[in-house]
């Protein structure tokens, strides 16, 4: 399976999203572990969108962004529900009080997430099936995607409304770095397994 390297020097000039990512990356340490949980979160919007625009950028394109693709699947979204597990509803557990009625809410979330998890692998395995141009038809692909992302936007507007407005007001300084030493690990290990 042979794919284009990304070309160092382009006429183009460097995307915003790009750079969108290295300020994120380069924040690193600067921010709380909940923060940089929120920055993968925006990027994980901005990949279902680009997910959902897939129709309209043609089957040359989509093969051409498909090895990325499955790469952002296997590592990145994986990485990203790796934090919200063992990271946000892990220490977020231990912080809600009686009457919070949030564990219901919480168990739902961790399910979606081992589906999620199931279907962001399958995805990526045809991803790069398309890539490689094995019997794959870039119209079902465009329909797994569009699938997959709405699901994803669904998952986060949930979210947003329900568990990290009770994490950014529970979560105290301790659980924040505790929780930001065991990132660095989770992320150096699952970064290790997806090369």
């Amino acid at each position: 399976m042979t794919h284009t390297p990304i070309p160092h020097k382009t006429i183009f000039p460097v995307s915003a999203m790009l750079q969108i990512e290295m300020a994120l990356a380069g924040a690193g340490s600067d921010l709380s572990a909940l923060d940089r949980l929120v920055g993968h979160r925006l990027n994980l919007l901005a990949f279902c969108a680009i997910l959902k625009a897939q129709p309209s950028a043609g089957p040359a394109l989509t093969r051409a962004l498909a090895p990325s693709f499955a790469t952002f699947l296997k590592r990145d979204f994986l990485s990203l529900i790796a934090e919200e597990e063992e990271g946000l509803l892990h220490h977020l557990e231990r912080r809600l009080l009686l009457g919070d009625d949030l564990d219901d809410v919480i168990r739902q979330l961790s399910d979606e997430h081992r589906q999620d998890c199931q279907e962001a692998r399958q995805l990526a395995a045809a991803c790069l099936e398309f890539a490689d141009g094995i019997d794959a038809d870039w119209s079902d692909l465009c329909d797994a995607m569009a699938h997959f992302a709405e699901r994803q936007r669904r998952h986060l507007v949930w979210e947003d409304a329900t568990i990290l407005p009770v994490a950014r007001e529970r979560l105290t300084a301790d659980d924040l770095a505790a929780w930001g030493e065991a990132m660095e690990r989770r992320y150096r290990f699952i970064t290790c397994q997806a090369r």
